[in-house]
């Protein structure tokens, strides 16, 4: 009696578990996209820095080199991008910063040298692409020998040009 019981709600779970299995409908081959979200604000972060809206200023004494801060400035704690045109033939001397600088070749080929004194047969040429690393203190000078060139330096500052390296 009690087997012909379990056997007769087995067969009503199994009828009913197949009703049901009847009335869902199959999946769609395509999903469908999800409701509507509820629309972000726009993100409200630092807008990009475009190069057209630069400004550009240079020191009277290397009239080749012109600077523009795209992030940052000297004063400021925190990481700066600072962007660089020294004109054909324009020289760098000897100089130093406190922090370690990351400089990246956008245009042109730089000659970067490593020292106290600039001499012209101890540099090397940095092509545009390419990236070196000055550090913290290291007297170094550069060059635009062939050309234009235009590169950029990142780091922490705040920072400072030191012209009389020992």
């Amino acid at each position: 009696m009690r087997r012909l019981i379990i056997q007769a709600a087995l067969l009503v779970l199994a009828g009913t578990g197949h009703a049901l299995a009847e009335e869902v409908a199959e999946p769609s081959p395509v999903m469908e996209p999800p409701p509507a979200a509820r629309s972000e604000e726009p993100f409200s972060g630092l807008a990009p820095v475009l190069p057209d809206t630069l400004k550009w200023a240079g020191p009277p004494n290397i009239p080749a080199l012109k600077v523009a801060w795209m992030l940052g400035s000297e004063k400021d704690a925190g990481p700066y991008v600072l962007r660089v045109k020294l004109a054909d033939g324009g020289r760098i001397g000897a100089h130093t910063h406190p922090e370690d600088r990351v400089t990246s070749v956008l245009s042109g080929t730089l000659y970067v040298g490593f020292g106290t004194v600039f001499d012209e047969t101890r540099v090397h040429a940095v092509p545009a692409g390419a990236v070196y690393l000055t550090p913290a203190d290291q007297p170094h000078y550069v060059w635009a020998k062939d050309g234009d060139v235009e590169y950029q330096e990142n780091g922490f500052g705040p920072t400072d040009t030191n012209f009389n390296p020992r």
